[in-house]
């Protein structure tokens, strides 16, 4: 964090820009020294009566006074010399003999253009005897040039670094900035938070101020401020003045967001642009969609639903309400052919969520005539579209499953090729054929039933509508009826692959 060092450098009062438009003309090493009081002189008395601690503002330019100016703070322990340069008039800059001079004794000249010193002083001075009131009047000066204008990314930024002397940035949750650069060596993890954060870094301090946040608590948008120097009042004012920038942020990101809601531009489109981009989605987009409040930091797993027959007369409400009933709050968007929807985590899931996402999918889609895909879970922006894709190709193989994992794509093709060998049809047939037509199909189907549920009675008997007892009981004659043990791992993938078979051949004729 930030040090507690309480008064002003050299430095400090270089990069907050009290002094307007100045330069370092020599002493550069001794830009660190901290600054006391701020004193005027027009004369060797003037010059002579200054202490340890005070920067010195000349009022005269001429050479001999300079000289005994520096040599007063080289051993008074006074930390700077000031000229001032006026815009119109006369003015002598120091020699070059003057500022090898300064450069020897480590003492810092500057050089500040102004038309009257005694502004120059009443800036400096209140800077550093009252850096709450310096602080006060750059909050005002942020605020009404923020009143002017409309403040988007690209305005705030201007007005920060314009009056903050700071670098500044709109970061997205995964880190792309939307506007402005990113300050390199940004720590990872301040983006990680849901509070305002200052930071250490390798040169200065950086500060982040979230934008907006969803209903979670999770930060989608973050202002990053980016200063030279360690001081703890100068951190603490740019935070400030970035939390006031961030709410005027916060209100263009709701404007934006209903603006994008009215636009013909669907969130269709925008997600097919999203997808279509790949691995190198363009910091336009990035933007587009946090202004929608996609989240896009994070693991992402996408389930996508379509309907299995016609056309189905779901509604993209009715859907949004049926999977937030179930604990799944995510982002859902129609397009032509069907519904992209995906959960977002901030770590990697565990695998069980596999089969727990499966479930609760299928409870949604209930006795509808929709079907569903779901992909495997991918990190940050591209993994959106990947998670999506597998969905997609996982919900275009469902056969006669409500729901199926695209981790389960390569045993179902595997058993789809069946249908496609007259050999392996007519096998399965022998097969089974003992079980045909008794108690009017009801052994055929518990028993495909209960090896699609990886032999699991109750989760059978809850498909089937039935007692667990009774499919112990169907499933027990099946063995009798084919010779078969169930218990046997080749037996059990024989007659699975028959009952596949079978069923697949049935669909195709």
């Amino acid at each position: 964090m930030i040090d507690d060092a309480d008064s002003l450098t050299v430095r400090d009062l270089l990069e907050i820009g009290v002094l307007g438009d100045v330069t370092l003309l020599a002493g550069e090493r001794g830009v660190g020294t901290e600054v006391a009081d701020v004193r005027l002189a027009a004369d060797i008395t003037a010059v002579e009566a200054c202490s340890a601690g005070d920067l010195v503002i000349l009022t005269g330019h001429q050479p001999y006074l300079v000289e005994v100016a520096l040599r007063r703070a080289y051993s008074a322990d006074v930390r700077a010399v000031v000229l001032v340069r006026p815009s119109t008039g006369a003015y002598q800059a120091p020699s070059a003999a003057t500022i090898s001079f300064a450069n020897r004794l480590g003492v810092p000249l500057l050089q500040a253009g102004a038309d009257d010193p005694l502004l120059v002083a009443d800036a400096l001075r209140t800077a550093v005897r009252r850096p709450e009131v310096t602080a006060a009047r750059l909050l005002n000066a942020v605020t009404a040039r923020l009143g002017r204008s409309r403040p988007d990314p690209r305005s705030v930024i201007t007005i920060l670094s314009g009056e903050l002397h700071v670098t500044c940035a709109v970061i997205s949750a995964d880190g792309t900035a939307i506007e402005g650069v990113s300050p390199p060596g940004l720590p990872p993890d301040l983006l990680t938070g849901s509070v305002a954060t200052t930071v250490e870094m390798a040169e200065g301090f950086a500060v982040a101020v979230p934008v907006e946040t969803d209903r979670t608590g999770h930060v989608h948008l973050w202002l990053v401020s980016h200063a030279r120097g360690s001081n703890k009042r100068r951190a603490e004012t740019v935070a400030q003045i970035s939390q006031v920038a961030s709410w005027a942020l916060g209100s263009w990101v709701a404007a934006e967001r209903l603006e994008t809601e009215r636009r013909a531009r669907s969130r269709g489109s925008l997600l097919s642009e999203l997808l279509a981009s790949g691995d190198d989605v363009p910091p336009h987009l990035v933007q587009q969609a946090v202004l929608a409040g996609w989240r896009l930091d994070g693991w992402h797993t996408g389930v996508y639903v379509v309907p299995s027959t016609v056309a189905d007369p779901t509604s993209t409400e009715r859907l949004r309400v049926d999977l937030s009933r179930r604990g799944l709050h995510g982002q859902l968007v129609e397009g032509a052919e069907g519904w992209s929807f995906w959960l977002t985590n901030d770590s990697e899931p565990p695998q069980s969520q596999h089969r727990e996402l499966t479930a609760k999918i299928a409870q949604v889609l209930g006795d509808c005539s929709l079907v569903a895909g779901i992909g495997r879970p991918h990190p940050g922006v591209t993994g959106v579209g990947r998670t999506l894709a597998e969905a997609r190709e996982a919900a275009s193989m469902t056969g006669s499953a409500k729901v199926v994992h695209v981790d389960e794509l390569g045993v179902r093709r595997l058993l789809s090729m069946a249908a496609e060998t007259p050999a392996l049809v007519d096998q399965a047939a022998r097969l089974l054929d003992p079980l045909t037509g008794v108690e009017d199909g009801q052994l055929l189907r518990t028993l495909a039933v209960y090896l699609d549920e990886e032999s699991v009675t109750s989760s059978a008997a809850v498909r089937l509508k039935v007692h667990r007892n009774t499919v112990s009981q169907r499933i027990n004659r099946v063995e009798q009826l084919l010779g078969v043990s169930l218990l046997n791992p080749d037996e059990r993938l024989a007659v699975h692959l028959a009952c596949r078979a079978v069923r697949a051949s049935d669909e195709v004729t």
